[in-house]
C-alpha cells in the first residue's frame, strides 16, 4: 500500500521550473488532489510520470489513467484536460521538444478567423466550428486562445515583463493574461516567470 499523497497548497499545486540543461524546455510537478484543468494543448510533448496516486486525463477525447510508477506521453498539438484525482496525486511533467507536427494548416483556426478558416475549408462557419471540434475536442476559438497562451508561455519563459507578454499576445491587459493563464496552467504569469 502506498502513502496517501500530500495535497498541494491550495493556492498553488503546480509548480514550473526550466532546468536550463537543453534536455527539457521545463519540468512542472502537481501534487493535490485538485489537479484539474480545462482542455488545452503544449506547443512541446508532455511526458506525466506518476509518483503516487492515480493522474486522469482525457486526451484528443480518449480517457487515460495513469496510475503510480507509469507514465504516459501527449504530443504537442494534442489538446487534452486533466481530471481531479480524490484521492490525491503526486506527479511530474516534463516537457520536451516536439516530435510531432501542428494540425493540419486547413483545420488550425490558430492564424485565422473562424469565418476565413472556414471559406478556405470549403465549409460553412458552423460546418467549421463542428468539424474542428469533433477533431480536437474544442471550439476553434478555444484553440485560438490555447495557442495565444502558448506564445504567452513561452515569452515569460525568456523573462520578458507580464504586461509586455499581454500586448504581444493579444491580451487585452495584463489581469485579462493572467486570468486566462491561471484558469488554463494551474499558475500565475508571475509565479510561471518566476520558474
Amino acid at each position: 500500500m502506498h502513502p496517501s499523497p500530500v495535497p498541494g497548497t491550495p493556492d498553488a499545486p503546480w509548480r514550473y521550473w526550466r532546468p536550463g540543461d537543453g534536455a527539457a524546455v521545463e519540468v512542472g510537478t502537481v501534487r493535490g488532489r485538485d489537479v484539474a484543468l480545462p482542455v488545452h494543448f503544449h506547443e512541446e510533448d508532455q511526458v506525466t510520470m506518476v509518483l503516487l496516486g492515480v493522474r486522469r486525463f482525457v486526451v484528443a477525447g480518449v480517457p487515460v489513467e495513469v496510475a503510480a510508477g507509469q507514465a504516459v506521453r501527449i504530443p504537442a498539438g494534442v489538446p487534452h484536460l486533466s481530471l481531479p484525482s480524490p484521492a490525491g496525486v503526486v506527479c511530474t511533467n516534463l516537457y520536451l521538444p516536439p516530435g510531432t507536427p501542428r494540425p493540419p494548416a486547413d483545420i488550425d483556426a490558430g492564424w485565422e478567423t473562424v469565418t476565413r478558416a472556414a471559406a478556405l475549408a470549403g465549409l460553412s462557419r458552423e460546418g467549421y466550428s463542428r468539424r474542428f471540434k469533433r477533431l480536437h475536442g474544442m471550439a476553434p476559438q478555444r484553440f485560438r486562445l490555447l495557442d495565444r497562451l502558448n506564445a504567452a508561455r513561452a515569452l515569460l519563459r525568456q523573462g520578458e515583463a507580464i504586461a509586455a507578454v499581454a500586448a504581444d499576445t493579444g491580451f487585452a491587459d495584463q489581469s485579462h493574461l493572467g486570468r486566462c493563464f491561471r484558469g488554463t496552467f494551474g499558475v500565475t504569469p508571475g509565479r510561471y516567470r518566476a520558474g
